[in-house]
């Protein structure tokens, strides 16, 4: 074959690859019934409240919170793992797609070989019982994508790749949120501690108000055992809140990719937290808000292609090759015209059976598809169970930390008057006993139903995408 006429071949076979066959199905979205609106609607946030959507926790007002994501952000292990998976995904990707172009090689071969006819044979005439040849070729490989095979895996690839980008931005979203939730676990220990150490302060002094009275026999023993009791009581409260703190300082380390020991915080209390205001949009703004939801329906992308990928392999496979070199006995004659050679081929392979295993292929591809199908479902199922659990919190802790904020009120108030009275012998000592258990239980309960409505921020946050 002259080189016009091969490069006519290869023409004729370009052209037919770019009409290639695709038995890749057509992706639709599965559908998937969203209300029109949240069963829990918050009430709108003032005109003057920022509402970033990209930095939601800016919204809580701290410097050193701001300062604690941005280097978890920077230095977090789990989220670096996550970026390298994005790049072990693209370069699966551009593997996958380098194929739909030739691979060429460029090769040199001496050889020497003696006796010229094969060993054991007697060379005639003596004189050429060598044989040597010299040669310097380019190669060519090239599969021929008839049916899409290559292009439905380099899909496959490219979907796995946004299904490592979507995974990285939930790990960014789960890794802020534990930072501000493990920021505020801590300020509520802070609170905690510094609550049952007032109340230890002043069932300190009642107690030594109650020795005196004992000493000039207006109290009992009794009493001052009683007051002995509830001032152990609190104070047993101090370990169990110190421990809760140390590890949400120790998590907070890790999360921000430090030892705990080069950690140091400066917040003290809940009460520097602004409580945000905020705005949820519409149900359907979930489906581009949840890096989780994207993650799925790109895994879904990619098995959808698979299939593809597993029916390509029904039909033959055409492959392209082809060498141009110089070959010569003698190495300073092979730049000699007459020591160039070519050679083209084309090769058509067809599997005419496998027992089946290329059917089983397709049908595990698509059983694959129709699970991944029902996984995105639901999953947005789920998204929107988040997000009204949270949209639930938000109210409901909201309402408990007004309430809770009256009960405090009432238990200082009758703690006071009954203080007062017990040291003017108006009323005895168990009431007393009572509103001090009462004012102190009211305060922890306050400040963990501040917790809890931040926390309930943070979830609302969180359900959302980020924002």
């Amino acid at each position: 074959m002259s080189a016009r006429a091969a490069r006519w071949v290869l023409v004729a076979v370009l052209a037919m690859g770019g009409s290639a066959c695709n038995m890749t199905p057509h992706y639709e979205r599965p559908k998937q019934d969203i209300p029109t609106s949240y069963r829990n609607p918050l009430p709108e946030p003032s005109p003057e409240m920022p509402k970033p959507l990209s930095q939601w926790w800016k919204i809580f007002g701290s410097e050193e919170l701001d300062t604690l994501v941005a280097e978890a952000l920077a230095n977090n292990h789990d989220l670096k793992a996550a970026a390298n998976r994005i790049i072990q995904a693209e370069t699966q990707a551009g593997s996958a797609a380098s194929a739909l172009l030739p691979t060429i090689t460029a090769s040199g071969k001496r050889s020497v070989d003696s006796p010229q006819g094969g060993q054991g044979s007697d060379p005639n005439p003596p004189t050429n019982r060598t044989h040597r040849l010299s040669s310097a070729y380019v190669s060519a490989s090239w599969e021929v994508d008839l049916w899409g095979k290559i292009r439905a895996s380099e899909a496959s690839s490219l979907a796995t790749t946004l299904a490592n980008i979507h995974d990285r931005e939930a790990v960014g979203i789960a890794l802020i949120s534990d930072v501000v939730l493990t920021y505020i676990q801590y300020l509520e220990g802070m609170d905690r501690e510094a609550v049952a150490r007032s109340n230890i302060a002043n069932m300190k002094a009642m107690y030594a108000a109650v020795s005196e009275r004992v000493r000039l026999g207006e109290s009992s023993n009794l009493e001052l055992a009683q007051q002995r009791n509830v001032l152990a009581q609190t104070e047993a409260t101090i370990p169990p809140i110190l421990l809760q703190r140390e590890r949400a300082f120790n998590k907070l380390a890790v999360l921000l990719g430090r030892p705990p020991q080069t950690l140091a915080l400066n917040g003290r209390t809940l009460r520097d937290l602004r409580v945000p205001e905020m705005s949820v949009g519409l149900p359907s703004d979930l489906l581009l808000r949840r890096p989780d939801i994207r993650k799925a329906e790109s895994n879904l992308m990619a098995a959808n292609a698979n299939i593809g990928v597993a029916r390509s392999k029904l039909f033959p496979t055409l492959t392209i090759t082809g060498d141009r070199g110089w070959a010569a006995q003698y190495f300073d004659t092979i730049t000699n015209p007459k020591s160039i050679f070519f050679t083209l081929a084309g090769t058509m392979v067809a599997t005419l059976f496998d027992n089946g295993k290329t059917r089983s292929d397709i049908e595990y591809s698509e059983a694959k598809a129709a699970e991944l199908v029902e996984t995105y479902q639901q999953i947005i199922l789920t998204s929107l169970r988040d997000v009204e659990d949270a949209l639930m919190a938000v109210r409901l802790q909201g309402d408990l930390e007004v309430a809770q904020q009256e009960v405090l009120q009432a238990s200082l108030d009758a703690y006071g008057l009954s203080s007062e009275a017990f040291r003017l012998g108006m009323v005895d000592y168990l009431n007393v006993l009572e509103t001090q258990r009462t004012r102190f239980q009211a305060e922890d309960s306050k400040v963990q139903a501040r917790f809890s409505r931040l926390e309930a921020a943070v979830s609302l946050y969180k359900s959302l995408g980020g924002g």
